[in-house]
């Protein structure tokens, strides 16, 4: 039997770099981006201290949106959560508003 689906793949490795426009989003969010960088900066999301992961939470949903909207034909039916629960122990944040993959996870 020859199925139609035997060549459809699709690659869930994050990308190397997810970007946030931290400046724009922390006015609305109106949070303070020197706790975040002073705290987080360097510092592997999964190893956050809860507060701080908690305000970081908000910019990687959005980050997570944006690579998704832009990947729309490769990531059709992915939802958000699958992406969050396939990558967030994979980044750190870095001060130049990336979301960054750790290098010795790959």
């Amino acid at each position: 039997m020859n199925s139609s689906l035997s060549g459809l793949s699709v690659n869930l490795l994050p990308p190397d770099k997810l970007y946030c426009n931290f400046s724009y989003w922390s006015s609305l969010f109106s949070q303070d981006m020197q706790i975040l960088w002073d705290r987080a900066h360097g510092v592997p999301l999964e190893k956050l201290p809860k507060g701080v992961s908690d305000m970081i939470f908000p910019y990687l949903l959005l980050a997570l949106s944006d690579y998704k909207t832009s990947q729309i034909n490769k990531m059709n039916g992915i939802g958000l959560d699958s992406l969050l629960s396939l990558w967030f122990d994979k980044y750190l944040l870095n001060k130049n508003g990336y979301f960054e993959l750790i290098k010795n996870n790959i």
